[in-house]
């Protein structure tokens, strides 16, 4: 996982400061896998303790949608963040306002 100068700070009380957060998806993950990793990370939770990412969004439809050859960008809200996927290659979490 490639991260963006934004990095997670390791102090949590810092991430509420932080005003996005942007990562690159690696090639052996899938987008709703680096999704998911990323909130936990954000949260310092366990993913047990999510919300299922299909309550946000179709799983297979994103994957289909940003695995295509085309130019593509999908977001949505999940568990008080907004979710975006450009290209299928990086993934930008903002926490929704």
């Amino acid at each position: 996982m490639k991260e963006s100068p934004t990095e997670i700070p390791s102090d949590s009380t810092e991430i509420s400061k932080q005003r996005d957060y942007e990562r690159t998806i690696d090639a052996n993950e899938s987008v709703c896998e680096a999704v998911v990793s990323a909130i936990t990370a954000l949260e310092n939770v366990d993913i047990a303790d999510l919300e299922p990412l299909y309550s946000a969004v179709d799983g297979d439809a994103l994957e289909r949608v940003t695995s295509s050859n085309s130019v593509s960008y999908v977001s949505f809200d999940y568990v008080g963040y907004r979710v975006e996927v450009h290209d299928g290659s990086r993934v930008v979490i903002s926490l929704k306002e």
